[in-house]
């Protein structure tokens, strides 16, 4: 039977995978380990709290979040259609039969002849999501499976999720009015308990929010921004929420209370 989830569900899910795990997340090798090493590559950059527009040389775009990178090989796409990426992204790939759209990271490798679709593997977590908004791709593990290695077809509502600690794929559905919100950049509290509101600003913004002090009164939020930074969005929530200050401090924030 298949299970709708939320982008904000499976971030549960991933974290509860890795403390199962009990192994230490990887770091920037595992992304080195992507790279072809007779290529030269262009790094793009997501800023903490904002997004990232790009267009490639193929005329396929890119929305890459923050906290993210996307490796582009410099004679893209006359040497190959392949990217690296580690973080979150959207890709609107231009079609080409003859040569798809690959997009690796850590934990999944996705194929793409025409089509619009997001990916979130960092590597410094144990987790990787693909979600299909429409067209058609073909997911696979970037690593070999000791136990399966069979790939899976998206279609519009179909996503993947996957932890590589725990050797997990699982093909599921979800809403794709959530991906299109995220793609207009249109954040959405109704009624929201103010830790759920903190795990969707850590996902929206690739941040990690610590709180300092009791935010146990906090009630729960209604809000929405749209195409807000990150240091808007906290201005904005300061009064509503409680909050006496906030720190921002590369991708580390600090909401400090009484």
């Amino acid at each position: 039977m298949s299970v709708k989830y939320t982008f904000h569900k499976f971030t549960g899910l991933l974290l509860s995978a890795a403390l199962y795990s009990g192994c230490q997340q990887p770091g920037a090798d595992a992304v080195k380990a992507l790279l072809n090493d007779n290529l030269t590559y262009t790094t793009y950059e997501g800023q903490v709290g904002q997004r990232k527009q790009l267009q490639l040389a193929d005329s396929s775009t890119v929305v890459l979040n923050a906290g993210s990178r996307l490796l582009v090989p410099q004679n893209f796409p006359q040497g190959g259609r392949e990217l690296v990426l580690d973080g979150e992204a959207f890709f609107d790939a231009a079609p080409s039969a003859a040569q798809p759209l690959v997009v690796k990271t850590e934990i999944l490798t996705i194929t793409a002849l025409g089509t619009g679709f997001k990916v979130r593997c960092f590597a410094a977590q144990p987790g990787a999501t693909a979600y299909l908004l429409n067209g058609k791709v073909r997911v696979a593990k970037s690593y070999h499976s000791s136990s399966d290695n069979q790939p899976e077809i998206l279609e519009r509502g179909n996503m993947v999720l996957a932890n590589k600690e725990i050797d997990l794929m699982e093909k599921e559905t979800y809403d794709p009015a959530e991906l299109e919100a995220w793609l207009q950049e249109a954040l959405r509290f109704e009624n929201t308990p103010f830790t759920t509101v903190v795990r969707k600003l850590e996902d929206w913004f690739a941040v990690t929010i610590t709180i300092k002090g009791s935010a146990s009164d906090v009630p729960p939020l209604n809000a929405s921004f749209n195409k807000q930074t990150l240091q808007q969005v906290l201005e904005s929530l300061r009064e509503p929420v409680g909050y006496n200050s906030y720190k921002i401090k590369g991708n580390e924030v600090q909401l400090n209370f009484n």
